[in-house]
Protein backbone atom coordinates (compact mmCIF):
# COMPACT_ATOMS: atom_id res chain seq x y z
CA UNK A 1 0.00 0.00 0.00
CA UNK A 2 1.65 3.32 -0.72
CA UNK A 3 0.74 6.06 1.49
CA UNK A 4 0.83 9.85 0.20
CA UNK A 5 1.16 12.72 2.55
CA UNK A 6 0.23 16.24 1.11
CA UNK A 7 3.34 18.55 0.01
CA UNK A 8 3.98 21.05 2.45
CA UNK A 9 3.75 24.84 2.16
CA UNK A 10 7.57 24.99 1.96
CA UNK A 11 7.46 21.64 -0.60
CA UNK A 12 4.97 23.48 -2.80
CA UNK A 13 7.09 26.98 -3.00
CA UNK A 14 10.02 24.99 -4.01
CA UNK A 15 8.54 23.55 -7.08
CA UNK A 16 6.91 26.46 -8.12
CA UNK A 17 9.62 28.09 -8.04
CA UNK A 18 11.95 25.88 -9.87
CA UNK A 19 9.01 25.03 -12.52
CA UNK A 20 9.14 28.73 -13.10
CA UNK A 21 13.27 29.18 -13.60
CA UNK A 22 12.55 26.42 -15.79
CA UNK A 23 10.27 27.74 -17.96
CA UNK A 24 12.32 31.26 -17.58
CA UNK A 25 14.89 29.27 -19.25
CA UNK A 26 12.81 27.86 -21.85
CA UNK A 27 11.36 31.13 -23.60
CA UNK A 28 14.24 32.65 -22.78
CA UNK A 29 16.78 30.15 -24.60
CA UNK A 30 14.36 29.86 -27.92
CA UNK A 31 14.92 33.84 -27.75
CA UNK A 32 18.65 33.36 -28.41
CA UNK A 33 17.59 30.66 -31.31
CA UNK A 34 15.26 32.78 -33.29
CA UNK A 35 18.46 35.04 -33.65
CA UNK A 36 20.28 35.06 -37.07
CA UNK A 37 23.46 35.23 -37.98
CA UNK A 38 23.15 36.14 -41.34
CA UNK A 39 21.49 39.29 -43.20
CA UNK A 40 18.58 39.93 -45.96
CA UNK A 41 18.62 42.02 -48.66
CA UNK A 42 15.77 42.66 -50.75
CA UNK A 43 14.01 45.02 -53.31
CA UNK A 44 12.34 46.02 -56.31
CA UNK A 45 13.66 47.02 -60.00
CA UNK A 46 11.88 49.92 -61.48
CA UNK A 47 12.00 51.64 -65.05
CA UNK A 48 12.57 55.58 -65.07
CA UNK A 49 8.76 56.43 -64.74
CA UNK A 50 8.31 54.04 -61.77
CA UNK A 51 6.93 50.77 -63.41
CA UNK A 52 7.86 47.65 -62.01
CA UNK A 53 10.34 45.36 -64.19
CA UNK A 54 10.31 41.61 -64.23
CA UNK A 55 12.85 39.56 -65.59
CA UNK A 56 15.48 41.84 -64.21
CA UNK A 57 19.00 39.56 -63.41
CA UNK A 58 19.92 40.80 -59.68
CA UNK A 59 23.67 40.34 -58.56
CA UNK A 60 25.09 40.30 -55.13
CA UNK A 61 28.76 40.00 -54.74
CA UNK A 62 30.63 39.73 -51.29
CA UNK A 63 33.92 42.42 -52.06
CA UNK A 64 35.81 40.65 -49.31
CA UNK A 65 34.75 36.77 -49.99
CA UNK A 66 33.72 36.92 -53.52
CA UNK A 67 30.40 35.01 -52.86
CA UNK A 68 28.40 35.85 -55.69
CA UNK A 69 24.37 35.10 -55.85
CA UNK A 70 22.35 35.87 -58.51
CA UNK A 71 18.19 36.16 -58.59
CA UNK A 72 15.88 37.11 -61.24
CA UNK A 73 13.06 39.62 -60.43
CA UNK A 74 9.35 38.23 -60.43
CA UNK A 75 6.46 39.45 -61.94
CA UNK A 76 5.92 42.60 -59.30
CA UNK A 77 9.99 43.47 -59.60
CA UNK A 78 10.83 41.74 -56.81
CA UNK A 79 13.86 40.65 -55.66
CA UNK A 80 14.66 38.69 -52.24
CA UNK A 81 18.84 37.37 -51.14
CA UNK A 82 18.20 35.68 -47.90
CA UNK A 83 20.88 34.41 -45.29
CA UNK A 84 23.27 36.48 -46.81
CA UNK A 85 26.85 36.44 -44.07
CA UNK A 86 27.69 40.07 -42.65
CA UNK A 87 29.87 42.33 -44.89
CA UNK A 88 30.37 45.04 -47.92
CA UNK A 89 28.77 43.91 -51.27
CA UNK A 90 28.34 45.44 -54.78
CA UNK A 91 25.10 44.24 -56.17
CA UNK A 92 24.12 44.94 -60.35
CA UNK A 93 20.95 44.78 -62.27
CA UNK A 94 20.95 43.90 -65.71
CA UNK A 95 18.00 43.37 -68.38
CA UNK A 96 18.35 43.93 -72.08
CA UNK A 97 17.08 47.19 -73.49
CA UNK A 98 18.21 48.67 -69.96
CA UNK A 99 21.40 50.33 -68.80
CA UNK A 100 22.93 47.96 -66.50
CA UNK A 101 23.56 49.40 -62.66
CA UNK A 102 26.15 48.99 -60.27
CA UNK A 103 25.35 49.53 -56.68
CA UNK A 104 28.73 49.15 -54.60
CA UNK A 105 29.76 49.34 -51.02
CA UNK A 106 26.29 48.04 -49.83
CA UNK A 107 27.36 47.02 -45.78
CA UNK A 108 25.17 44.37 -44.40
CA UNK A 109 25.63 43.46 -40.87
CA UNK A 110 23.91 40.68 -38.47
CA UNK A 111 20.37 40.42 -38.49
CA UNK A 112 20.00 43.48 -40.96
CA UNK A 113 16.74 43.21 -43.32
CA UNK A 114 17.62 45.93 -45.74
CA UNK A 115 15.51 47.04 -48.92
CA UNK A 116 16.65 48.49 -52.03
CA UNK A 117 14.94 49.99 -54.71
CA UNK A 118 16.97 50.26 -58.14
CA UNK A 119 15.97 52.08 -61.06
CA UNK A 120 17.16 50.61 -64.59
CA UNK A 121 17.39 53.57 -67.56
CA UNK A 122 16.15 52.71 -70.56
CA UNK A 123 18.69 53.19 -73.65
CA UNK A 124 22.80 52.24 -74.33
CA UNK A 125 23.18 48.57 -72.80
CA UNK A 126 26.81 49.57 -72.93
CA UNK A 127 26.77 52.17 -70.27
CA UNK A 128 27.00 51.68 -67.04
CA UNK A 129 24.90 53.40 -64.42
CA UNK A 130 26.72 53.72 -60.74
CA UNK A 131 24.90 54.54 -57.60
CA UNK A 132 27.27 56.25 -54.89
CA UNK A 133 25.68 55.75 -51.45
Amino acid sequence: MICRRPLSPAMRVALCAAASCILVAGILSSGAFGQSSTATLSGTVEDERGAVIPGVLVAILNTDTSLRREAMTNESGSFTFTLLPPGRYTITGERQGFAPVRIPNVVLNVGDQKALQIQLKAGDINATVQVIN
